[in-house]
């Protein structure tokens, strides 16, 4: 049965990418007909907010990494996942190694 529900995941997965292939797309072109129809400001924009943005990208993407580390870590060491999810680790069991009596 395991056999079974990997290529069921294999399937859903397949016919995710699929309707992703078919947006992106729609997509790519609706961003490229919005940048071309562009219109000027006629705003201010403190140099300062250019950092913002660059901050709260910054940050996504950190937020983003921390969120799925644990996928990421299981995605870079596929060999070993059996491995890793038989092993439960507490907190208790994390500071027993680095406390000091």
């Amino acid at each position: 049965m395991p056999g079974q529900a990997r290529s069921v995941a294999a399937v859903a997965n397949r016919k995710t990418m699929k309707k992703l292939l078919l947006i992106l797309p729609i997509v790519l072109v609706l961003v490229g007909s919005i940048m071309l129809f562009e219109q000027p400001a006629y705003a201010y924009a403190d140099p300062g907010t250019g950092l913002l943005a660059i901050q709260a990208v910054g940050s996504v993407f950190v937020a983003t990494g921390w969120y799925l580390r644990r996928k990421i870590y299981a995605l870079l060491h596929r060999n070993s996942a059996d491995q890793i999810a038989s092993q439960q680790y507490t907190p208790a069991q994390e500071d027993r190694g680095s406390s000091r009596s």
